[in-house]
């Protein structure tokens, strides 16, 4: 897609390895800035049924009334607002990274993880009924697709791949920085892991943000809708990305390109409400614009909420500043927060919602009926 020769697999993996290891230096600078994130309260690593590939994963746990010292992962302050905001419990999903796990095992582990959520529901005091799926740039179109394989293909028969037999759950389960153990392998496997059926649950919210949604269109096309293409994502990294990740895959696959998929394949998987932001300076800011007026049109029928936030470039909310957080990122996150509070049925004003509107400089969906392209001046308050 990126037009460059894919490299062989150890040199790729090296380009990949040395990223992550700089990423991890960034996002320990970016959790110093006050107020600091939570750490996890505790970790479950389960095993993958639906990818081709054994192997197994983490769920990491973000609990309400909890408050460890600060430590956490990359989407930490992300989980602090939504649990301090909305009381819920709040699952990071460690899914599988290429170039060892390409497309699509990313989206089956995220599908993997909320049927084994809404299957341990009892144990783990979860409600099935009250899910929300929500991600960041890659996470972000995990959040739509996840939803995509489970209404269209696991809630259908649950594909298990033949490699893989669970007598007994071989999971695991243990309090993170000492606290105790809970050993989850010494459990009965859930009857509905027993019989393979897919457990009772519902999604209720997606929340998105900047995520790619249309591979499809090259990536040299999506840099010339930026305003400011300095700030465009590196071709180092959208390289590498590319060659780690999808590379020889169908691109039409709506599983990798949500937006490939059919207006009736949306409105059947997705949830009524979904909150989608997407960035200014950002290259992948015109195609998240066209998904969520396409969602808010008349052939999917959803309420998008979110919109185009002004003047911040690609993961404006995840610089590496150990001295503040940017209020953009607080104003969307505590926005989005109230929108899941009202989903999840907590208590939040109308007047609390409107202010929360005024302190977010942003420019809201319209729906294809409406115009085809976000306005380039001026604010459309009403969702």
């Amino acid at each position: 897609m990126s037009g460059c020769n894919p490299d062989p697999f150890a040199c790729l993996y090296m380009k990949v390895s040395v990223w992550r290891a700089l990423m991890a230096v960034g996002m320990k600078f970016h959790h110093f800035a006050q107020p600091k994130p939570p750490s996890p309260d505790f970790e479950i690593t389960i095993p993958s049924r639906l990818s081709t590939g054994r192997g197994t994963f983490k769920l990491v746990f973000y609990v309400p009334l909890s408050y460890f010292d600060p430590d956490g992962t990359d989407d930490a302050r992300w989980a602090s607002s939504v649990i301090h905001e909305t009381g819920a419990v709040v699952v990071s999903v460690a899914y599988r990274l290429a170039p060892e796990y390409p497309f699509s095992v990313g989206v089956e582990d995220g599908t993997d993880a909320i049927i084994f959520l809404a299957s341990y529901a009892k144990e783990l005091n979860l409600d099935p009924h009250r899910i929300a799926i929500s991600g960041f740039l890659a996470g972000g179109n995990f959040a739509f697709t996840v939803p995509l394989m489970f209404g269209a293909r696991v809630a259908q028969s649950y594909p298990l791949s033949s490699s893989l037999s669970l007598p007994r759950s071989n999971a695991t389960c243990l309090m993170v920085f000492g606290h105790p153990r809970i050993k989850f392998k010494d459990r009965e496997p859930a009857a509905l892991e027993t019989a393979l059926k897919v457990p009772n649950l519902t999604i209720v919210c997606i929340v998105s943000f900047y995520p790619l949604v249309d591979f499809r269109q090259s990536r040299e096309d999506k840099r010339l809708t930026n305003p400011q293409p300095a700030k465009n994502i590196p071709k180092t990294l959208t390289n590498l990305f590319d060659q780690s990740y999808q590379s020889g895959c169908d691109l039409t696959d709506p599983y990798l390109s949500p937006a490939a998929a059919s207006d009736d394949l949306l409105a059947a998987a997705y949830p009524q409400d979904i909150v989608l932001y997407t960035c200014e300076y950002d290259m992948l800011n015109a195609e998240g614009v066209k998904f969520g007026e396409r969602l808010k049109g008349e052939g999917v029928g959803k309420t998008a909420h979110g919109g185009l936030i002004k003047e911040v470039p690609h993961a404006f909310d995840k610089k590496p500043n150990p001295i503040s957080f940017p209020k953009s990122a607080h104003f969307c996150y505590a926005e989005a927060c109230a929108e899941l509070s009202r989903v999840f049925g907590s208590k939040t004003s109308a007047d609390q919602q409107k202010q929360l509107q005024d302190d977010l400089t942003a420019i809201r969906f319209q729906s294809e009926v409406e115009g085809d392209t976000v306005p380039e001046e001026g604010l459309t308050k009403t969702l």
